[in-house]
């Protein structure tokens, strides 16, 4: 028993090196990847729709990941927006980077969303070469790009209304106190939300072109389109 623990604290410690190493922004990203895969090949299989739609999520959450960073900057938005980052410091975590914790939170946050768009459009890609196997890969791809624009309209006002809804109290304090709107604007957590809800929004997106794109070039001319990978 005791050989266990020890093997066990020392599996712990060199995780938690490797993941300090990496930082939260990677290991993020590596969990997004892991989650992803895992959802998407358990509803699609192992299938080349599943693969699309997976490479296409994937392709939006690096995108988010890169705007993160680039408006995290323009933004101005430090780690102290994040829930409980006080507590977390006062506990004895103050080599923390919360700035990068809470900018891979953004992505991180978004990618149940690009997931959902990008199983959406990969499956209605994968029924439409089913249905008519002669379709050229120009008519899939725009085919996916019109499934896109539906579902990205719908999607993203579903992230705007999830972030800004656990704000609605806050808002009508402002309203009440007769707050400018540029004042509001420039409040640190309203900036940090207004940038969840921006880098997210283009993330879900990106990803509707990305996946039309790959999904037209991964199932056309394969014949069955539920073939495994």
């Amino acid at each position: 028993m005791v050989i266990y623990l020890y093997h066990l604290s020392t599996v712990e410690s060199t995780v938690a090196t490797v993941f300090k190493r990496l930082g939260p922004i990677i290991v993020s990203l590596l969990a997004v990847c892991a989650i992803v895969a895992c959802v998407i090949f358990l509803v699609t299989g192992l299938t080349r729709q599943g693969l699309a739609a997976f490479l296409g999520t994937m392709s939006g959450a690096i995108t988010a990941c890169i705007m993160a960073v680039i408006f995290g900057k323009l933004f101005k938005v430090h780690g102290a927006v994040v829930p409980y980052a006080e507590t977390l410091l006062h506990v004895g975590f103050s080599q923390i980077d919360l700035t990068k914790v809470f900018l891979a939170g953004i992505f991180l946050a978004s990618s149940g969303a690009m997931m959902d768009v990008a199983v959406d459009i990969a499956v209605s890609v994968a029924e439409l070469v089913e249905k008519r196997p002669d379709i050229t890969r120009k008519e899939a791809i725009a085919s996916g790009m019109n499934v896109g624009r539906a579902v990205v309209g719908t999607m993203t006002t579903t992230l705007l209304l999830a972030y800004s809804g656990s704000f609605t109290a806050l808002m009508m304090v402002f309203l009440a106190q007769g707050t400018p709107v540029i004042n509001i604007l420039n409040l640190t957590y309203i900036a940090a939300e207004v940038l969840h809800t921006l880098v997210g929004s283009l993330g879900v997106v990106l990803v509707a072109p990305f996946t039309a794109l790959l999904s037209g070039w991964l199932l056309v001319h394969h014949g069955d389109t539920g073939a495994e990978i």
